[in-house]
């Protein structure tokens, strides 16, 4: 189970790199300078420094799982507050993508719809890998 666990979590921290260099078409789709620059000079600035640090947390998140799936599948005090630190961050993405995000901003329209389900099944695989992680650190699973 661990080598199949290892590849998951390899392709998650892939998928993780891969979603921090996404900001930049994202941000360029959504017009975040374009609106940055209708905010004041402390929130324009607020705005994009906490994306930055975001994408380097999600890259961060990223780089153990890609390059040291160990970490998460060998019982350790660090393992387990890993996996469950990983395991808290994206239930809490999931929770918000249902009842932070108004529906009006998604619902009804094609492209929208679609990538918010997209994101709630990629917030949802990552709650549940890491979840895997922790019943692993806690001798759960074998």
């Amino acid at each position: 189970m661990n080598e199949i666990l290892s590849v998951i979590l390899r392709i998650a921290g892939a998928g993780l790199i891969l979603l921090t260099f996404l900001h930049i078409p994202i941000g360029r789709t959504l017009k975040w300078k374009e609106d940055g620059r209708k905010l004041s000079p402390v929130n324009e600035q607020v705005f994009h420094v906490h994306t930055f640090f975001l994408c380097l947390i999600i890259f961060l998140m990223g780089l153990p799982c890609l390059l040291m799936p160990a970490i998460f599948l060998e019982k350790s005090p660090a393992g387990m507050w890993i996996a469950g630190s990983f395991a808290l961050f994206w239930a809490t993405r999931l929770y918000f993508q249902f009842f932070v995000y108004r529906s009006d901003l998604w619902r009804g329209k094609r492209l929208e719809t679609f990538v918010h389900f997209l994101f709630a099944f990629i917030w949802s695989a990552l709650t549940v890998l890491f979840c895997v992680c922790v019943a692993i650190q806690l001798g759960w699973l074998g």
